[in-house]
């Protein structure tokens, strides 16, 4: 199967928008947000959701985590990652 340059989305399927998802990182990681919305883009996209559908279709993926799950496994990881830094 010749899959060189294929793009693919990889997604749990439930929507959510970008604002959401910054708000539940923030939550997740014990930080205040500092975060400031300064109005809607003239021509922005009103729902734009990632689809796996692709991913399914030819790779035969699917997701192995829910986005929380997926989320604290990437806050935790980065968190250990940069305390080493230190």
């Amino acid at each position: 199967m010749e899959l060189l340059g294929e793009a693919f989305n990889f997604s749990n399927e439930n929507p959510i928008s970008v604002l959401e998802l910054v708000k539940k990182i923030y939550k997740m990681s014990d930080k205040k947000p500092s975060y400031k919305i300064l109005g809607k883009a003239k021509y922005e996209i009103k729902h734009q959701y990632l689809s796996s559908k692709k991913a399914k279709k030819i790779l035969g993926w699917k997701p192995r985590y829910t986005l929380e799950k997926g989320l604290k496994k990437t806050i935790t990881w980065y968190k250990d990652f940069f305390q080493r830094k230190k």
